[in-house]
């Protein structure tokens, strides 16, 4: 049995019955026809299967067997039926597509997308072909993050159809096609498995146990099922074929559709709850279906599913609002959730996420679950839940708990109790897949190899593995969900920028980053320096001559920034991060063309007693003059000392082990005392340096003098700072 035997309107404009008998058919496609009519698919089946041994199966009568095998849940002779048809006539791009349908229902992904494949280029315009090809690694994303979410049995299924969980306060609600209760064994042409009828079973946390059939005031002969509770009205809604106080409401064709009904809980003799007056949905309608009710927690909108007039396709959710003592007008979800597929079972989450079930939208099976978050604006974009809530099979009808994270589907795959049966879940949404490229703004030549990095809705740099573009300039990366995204790009000889991406409303798969090329600009690394590590979070100010603030960056794990500049101009650059030594270096673009300006920062944790070496400072030999060449680096650590006004620092100068003790010791002290009086020469106080040199005390190469080697010697002569109040 399949969850479609609740909602038989997924027949309608089929297609495969689009001849009548006014074509004068011949007598065993009329039996079929009148055996499809009643949903007797095994019938039309055996008769198919006739027609086809007899060797005289027009490939329309091909269709229809494939299409009552799909009926009976039988897709594996649904496939073989329809690969026969492929193979051996000239079918056309709905005959792929069925066929590409079809074998992804059975799992055969890699043949399916083949297939898909073949309908795109067939047909350029079927958006259904369309959604898998340009996605070729959907199955593989989907299945995926198998470990985000979990799926256990539930000891209340049985050998029958069990689905269309919901919860009235500590018990689960469900559907069964057991037999129990009214109605009884009467079966069901579909499937020859008995009507469905609601039943009930005690919440246990994460499980249910002890399922009884429900009472005949909210069971009836025919079908009872997927239903929905207000918690506020103390009232149950719930699906049935439309039969009222024993009178079948049929449509003009003489088909028993489905409505939605309700009944309230009242007092009854002695105090005790009962079942009040059963009442149609006032929008229930003989000659369409309407089904599958979900109440919004506050009451204010009721949420179905219906094939009626005015809607996207096949089976569609819609809603209607709460007037205080009437229903308003049906609205329809509207394209974003519905497709010309079949959507159906909504569920509203309290956090105002809507799951729903849908064939419709590209998945792994037959039905897969769905969700999107609903907002003022309507709903957003729609997300596929991924296994294990859906597989290859049908799954459907996910409810969750007021934790919105424990919860209750149903499914009909393998491993299972029966046809369909109830599985409990622990649901977490899938990581949220972003795609796209980086471009030349001017040009839209893709830009291979550049730099992407991601921001979530709080503006927090998301920790991700470093993002790079292919040869193709494109990207791809996964994420946990946000409201929007902000994507940067970068590369060298390009102006950075970022783009918003809006996770609701805006393409998720072909964001477009547009940089800008420059002649002039400023770029580099800023780096830990005690580690040498690019410094994640680290910020980049460009400033003017007059250190008017012209644009600042904040690098993304590699460290990196870019500005452009313009010509013949002056900048001061400065960098920080919180704990750690701020910097700033002075560049120029004055007699250059078309120049880059490179220029690394190593910003060292402001810690006290924290020692940073001081790069190529050197001295004469036996001398303590400072030389041109240390004066550079010297200059370097004003600045930095200017950048941090509060630090104060004993610099010290070390001499390696060759030559005596004192002598080395006298020399470093000079030396240190001569750097010293240079950074107050350059306006440093004299209280924020001290002088101190420690000769051969301290190696920081502490080999045997006479057999260190001249590259250990020169580690050993150095010149450092250490923190001594910050």
């Amino acid at each position: 049995m399949k969850l479609s035997r609740l909602l038989p309107l997924a027949l309608v404009g089929c297609g495969l019955f689009a001849t009548s008998a006014a074509q004068a058919q011949k007598l065993k496609e009329r039996m079929a026809e009148s055996s499809a009519e009643v949903f007797d698919y095994p019938t039309m089946a055996k008769i198919y299967e006739d027609i086809a041994a007899s060797g005289k199966a027009t490939p329309q009568d091909m269709k229809r067997l494939a299409f009552a095998y799909k009926r009976m849940g039988r897709m594996d002779k649904a496939e073989a039926t329809y690969k026969t048809l492929v193979e051996t006539g000239t079918p056309n791009a709905q005959d792929m597509l069925d066929y590409a349908e079809i074998l992804r229902a059975n799992g055969k992904y890699t043949d399916a997308m083949t297939w898909y494949g073949k309908v795109a280029a067939s047909d350029p315009e079927n958006l259904r072909a369309q959604s898998y090809v340009k996605h070729p690694d959907m199955f593989t994303r989907l299945m995926r993050d198998s470990t985000r979410s979990s799926v256990r049995k539930l000891n209340i299924n049985s050998s029958e159809a069990d689905l269309g969980p919901t919860v009235m306060d500590d018990l689960l609600l469900f559907g069964s096609a057991r037999g129990e209760g009214v109605g009884g064994h009467r079966s069901y042409p579909w499937d020859d498995q008995p009507y469905l009828n609601l039943y009930s079973a005690l919440l246990k946390g994460a499980d249910a146990a002890e399922p009884m059939v429900m009472r005949k005031e909210v069971n009836s002969r025919y079908h009872d099922g997927t239903a929905s509770y207000d918690s506020l009205a103390h009232r149950l809604y719930f699906t049935r074929n439309n039969y009222l106080n024993g009178k079948l409401q049929k449509a003009d064709d003489g088909e028993l559709n489905l409505g939605i009904y309700y009944s309230d809980i009242v007092q009854g003799e002695y105090n005790q709850k009962e079942w009040g007056g059963l009442t149609p949905f006032e929008h229930n309608d003989p000659a369409f279906n309407t089904g599958h009710p979900c109440v919004s927690h506050d009451g204010r909108r009721l949420f179905f599913a219906s094939d009626r007039p005015g809607g996207q396709g096949g089976t569609d959710i819609w809603y209607c609002d709460n007037l205080g003592n009437a229903w308003g007008v049906p609205q329809n979800m509207g394209p974003k959730v519905n497709t010309t597929g079949n959507e159906m079972f909504p569920f509203l989450s309290r956090d105002s996420v809507m799951y729903f079930s849908s064939n419709g939208h590209a998945g792994l099976g037959g039905y897969d679950n769905f969700y999107c978050r609903l907002s003022a604006a309507g709903p957003g974009n729609v997300f596929n839940l991924g296994y294990p809530l859906n597989t290859r099979f049908n799954d459907h009808n996910l409810i969750l708990l007021s934790d919105d994270s424990t919860g209750f589907f149903a499914s009909d795959r393998t491993g299972g109790m029966g046809s369909d049966d109830i599985y409990g879940a622990t649901v977490h949404p899938p990581l949220i897949r972003i795609a796209g490229s980086v471009v030349d703004k001017v040009t839209g030549q893709p830009i291979p190899g550049a730099t992407v990095t991601v921001k979530g809705d709080r503006g927090q740099r998301l920790e991700l593995p470093l993002i790079e573009t292919d040869a193709e300039g494109k990207f791809a990366f996964d994420a946990d969900y946000q409201t929007r995204y902000v994507l940067g790009g970068s590369s060298t000889g390009y102006l950075q920028n970022e783009v918003t991406v809006n996770t609701e409303s805006d393409p998720l798969e072909d964001v477009l980053i547009p940089l800008e090329k420059y002649s002039y600009g400023a770029e580099g690394v800023v780096y830990n320096g005690a580690t040498m590590q690019p410094l994640a979070g680290s910020k980049v100010v460009l400033c003017d001559a007059k250190d008017m603030v012209l644009g600042e960056q904040v690098v993304g794990a590699d460290g990196q920034y870019r500005f452009a500049l313009e010509p013949a101009s002056d900048y001061r650059l400065k960098v920080e991060k919180d704990g750690f030594f701020k910097q700033s270096a002075r560049i120029t673009t004055k007699g250059k063309t078309n120049a880059i300006v490179k220029t690394d920062f190593k910003l060292f944790p402001l810690e006290l007693n924290q020692v940073v070496r001081l790069d190529n400072i050197y001295y004469d030999l036996a001398k303590w003059n400072i030389r041109p060449d240390a004066a550079l680096e010297l200059d370097k650590l004003v600045q930095t000392l200017q950048d941090n006004p509060s630090v104060k620092i004993e610099l010290s100068s070390h001499t390696d082990c060759r030559g005596k003790d004192a002598y080395n010791a006298s020399l470093s002290e000079k030396r240190a005392k001569s750097a010293v009086d240079y950074l107050i020469s350059k306006g440093i106080a004299k209280d924020r340096v001290k002088s101190k040199g420690y000769g051969e005390s301290k190696p920081v190469e502490a080999c045997e003098c006479t057999k260190c080697t001249d590259e250990q010697h020169q580690r050993n002569r150095r010149s450092e700072f250490m923190v001594l109040e910050k």
